[in-house]
């Protein structure tokens, strides 16, 4: 009894142990990281490959691959030499990025390699294989951060003239969808079906000639006509007796009194016009014209002149015949009083300012223009204005002058605009909206989408038919209503992609669109 329990415990115990060793023959390389079981297998070639990434989805920063070798008849494929390239198209002003895997092997027929990605995003993945004995085989992958798995595109043996994959020489590109162009077309040529042209969204248009148009928004200022400013101040000393205008701010019209004022000098000048005038009418009655009396009258009216005092002040001083102690001095303009210095009894001295009167019936407005626009204005060019905080129509002006200096902060430059303003509702200091268009003229103009900028340089892709799209380089001038204005590249009747073509940059994977332009 003690015997068959004794065996019934070591055939227990035999078969744990059995049941162990057949656990870590199944899962060994798994639990190792070094094989997942469930990895697929694609028949590449005369190879078979199977790739999983850990982690699993891939992640920003040190990742790894494992590649699982197999030959035709299953067996491992033991001492080959792999390349792993992880890479990702050029796109926009982002430069072709690339990763190439640190790959050693880790079991027979199983390798390891480590690679880093520099963001999240879609990757394509260039596998290489070239075993001691056979043929080479090359695959190609689509890694994403976002979901588990690697999936397959496509994988042939090297071909001599095939298109390579990026960084990886001999490897197919894209797979069946993109096929090298034939010889002859231009480096980097290659050929869409339409079935792929359509899944990709592939559009195109015709380069013509077209007329153009740019139109130029910045904020503007509005502000004083510095022509049409003017001072007043005497040409004489003298006291303030009564002020008229008192306050900055207040409206006058041309001819209006603004203040009196009592000067010496002047009284005295009164008195001598008025002292020679009767000299000079007694000579006149005796028969005398044209002696000193009369010279000395029209020097004395001539001074009260040149002191600003007007012909109508003198006639009436004339019929009065007695000097004024308080002289009235008038505005020589009509506006607002912009600056007032003087109060009752003020002291004045001659040529101290007293009052600055603007007229508002024309305005400026000086818009600030970013460096790239400013050649395109000129004095003369049209210009819409519209006030944000109004809801009223939109007024019009003219560029009076332009710049020849650009702020140094803001890498502007001055355009002024003179708007009339007859209503006075454009007030000094209000922001507003202004818009300039400027005629450009008619030019050989593309599509703003078909341009994809690489750095420095601008590129196009060019439809030469027969489903080839080959990439060019553009040089471009002005941008305006959707289009830019081309200047060497391309000639009218040359059909270009207008959408899709990020897509064909990250399909055709070119050297020339990544790496060399």
């Amino acid at each position: 009894m003690k015997r068959s329990r004794l065996g019934t415990r070591a055939l227990a115990a035999l078969g744990l142990a059995l049941l162990a060793v057949g656990s870590l023959s199944v899962w060994g390389c798994g639990r190792g990281g070094d094989e997942a079981p469930a990895t697929p297998m694609q028949t590449v070639g005369d190879l078979k490959l199977g790739v999983s990434s850990q982690p699993d989805p891939s992640r920003t920063g040190d990742n790894r691959m494992v590649v699982v070798v197999r030959d035709a008849e299953g067996k491992p494929v033991r001492g080959a030499a792999l390349e792993v390239v992880v890479s990702m198209a050029a796109m926009g002003t982002m430069p072709r990025m690339e990763s190439r895997g640190r790959v050693r092997e880790t079991r027979p027929g199983v390798y390891e390699a480590r690679y880093g990605l520099a963001m999240n995003g879609e990757w394509d993945v260039a596998i290489g294989v070239r075993p001691r004995l056979g043929a080479a085989a090359e695959a190609a992958y689509r890694l994403s951060t976002s979901s588990a798995g690697l999936t397959f595109v496509g994988g042939t043996p090297a071909a001599a003239g095939a298109a390579t994959m990026p960084g990886m020489p001999g490897m197919a590109a894209g797979g069946p969808a993109a096929t090298p162009a034939a010889d002859g077309a231009p480096e980097g040529t290659v050929v869409l079906d339409a079935a792929r042209r359509q899944s990709l969204g592939v559009r195109t248009a015709p380069v013509e000639r077209r007329p153009l148009s740019a139109t130029i928004r910045s904020a503007g200022r509005v502000a004083y006509d510095e022509t049409r400013q003017s001072e007043v101040s005497l040409k004489l000393s003298g006291w303030v007796r009564e002020l008229k205008v008192d306050y900055t701010g207040q409206p006058v019209r041309a001819g209006e009194v603004l203040f009196t004022a009592y000067s010496p000098e002047l009284w005295s000048g009164q008195q001598e016009y008025l002292e020679a005038r009767r000299a000079a009418r007694e000579d006149s009655a005796r028969g005398e014209t044209g002696g000193p009396s009369f010279e000395l009258a029209d020097a004395a009216r001539r001074r009260l002149l040149l002191w600003d005092l007007t012909p109508a002040q003198i006639n009436e001083l004339a019929r009065a015949g007695k000097p004024r102690e308080a002289v009235p001095i008038l505005a020589p303009t009509s506006g607002i009083v912009t600056e007032k210095n003087i109060v009752r009894g003020s002291a004045f001295t001659a040529g101290q300012v007293l009052y600055r009167i603007v007229r508002l019936d024309v305005v400026w407005v000086i818009a600030s223009v970013y460096q790239m626009d400013l050649p395109l204005v000129t004095v003369g060019s049209p210009a819409t204005l519209l006030n944000p905080f109004l809801d009223e129509r939109s007024r019009s002006g003219r560029v009076s002058f332009v710049s020849p200096t650009l702020d140094t902060d803001t890498r502007t430059g001055q355009v002024r605009i003179e708007v009339a303003n007859p209503r006075g509702l454009l007030k000094p200091g209000t922001f507003v909206d202004v818009e300039m268009n400027v005629a450009l003229g008619s030019s050989l103009a593309v599509p703003e989408s078909a341009v994809l900028p690489t750095g420095e340089r601008r590129i196009v892709f060019v439809d030469l038919g027969d489903g080839r799209l080959s990439p060019r380089e553009v040089r471009l001038g002005h941008r305006a209503q959707g289009y830019y204005e081309v200047l060497e590249g391309l000639t009218a009747g040359e059909i270009v992609v207008t959408s899709g073509n990020f897509m064909i940059a990250a399909e055709s994977k070119l050297k020339s669109a990544a790496q060399k332009w």
